[in-house]
């Protein structure tokens, strides 16, 4: 009889400490929890042994965005600093990178971005704004798979859903989702350590 042994990593998350913060998205005091992603390995799904800490963020209860943990010494009245969500940064991020992987940008992809960043993160992006990021993405050099891997101890599960979402629409851009990018989409998911009936919901909305 063959035994087959499943093992392999996931992170977990976990909730250190909570309390009262300024959040930048509700323009006011909120309860946020600070939360530490940890990889753990496992054997036959369960997490056995904690291994690297991936990842960490301040997750507002109200908005349910994620930041830095520095946004816990954000004051508004004192500070001009913009902070900024970190599901707004990936998401400006994997939007140009899909924009880069054919090797050219034109002006209907650099409007499209700007609507879905605007549709999805309820925030401005101006054509300056794409122009900065695809210089930053370049320099860089890091491609979607590597920058996803790089930021997934920094996003909430509603982070991950619009960061996905982002993707899709791109993809979608020219009126047809291929299977070779419905793949790659899925592959990104993978990346965010997002299962796939997670990702196939999510699909499946955005299909409907």
């Amino acid at each position: 009889m063959v035994f087959l042994i499943i093992f392999g990593t996931r992170g977990v998350t976990s909730s250190v400490a909570t309390g009262q913060f300024n959040c930048p998205s509700c323009v006011r005091k909120r309860t946020y929890v600070h939360k530490r992603v940890r990889r753990f390995f496992t054997l036959y799904f369960i997490p056995i042994i904690p291994l690297d800490v991936v990842g960490e963020y301040v997750e507002c209860q109200h908005c349910t965005d994620t930041y830095n943990p520095e946004v816990l010494e954000f004051d508004p009245v004192k500070s001009e600093r913009s902070i900024e969500a970190e599901f707004h940064t990936a998401v400006k991020r994997v939007m140009v990178l899909m924009m880069l992987a054919d090797g050219k940008i034109d002006d209907e992809e650099v409007e499209t971005i700007r609507m879905i960043y605007g549709k999805l993160a309820k925030g401005e992006m101006s054509k300056e704004d794409v122009d900065r990021e695809v210089t930053a993405s370049k320099t860089d050099g890091r491609g979607l798979r590597q920058y996803l891997a790089s930021v997934v101890g920094s996003l909430n599960d509603a982070g991950k859903e619009v960061v996905v979402k982002a993707a899709y629409f791109v993809a979608a851009a020219d009126g047809n989702v291929s299977s070779e990018e419905t793949n790659l989409l899925a592959e990104l998911a993978g990346a965010l350590e997002m299962s796939p009936s997670h990702f196939k919901t999510v699909i499946d909305q955005l299909a409907a």
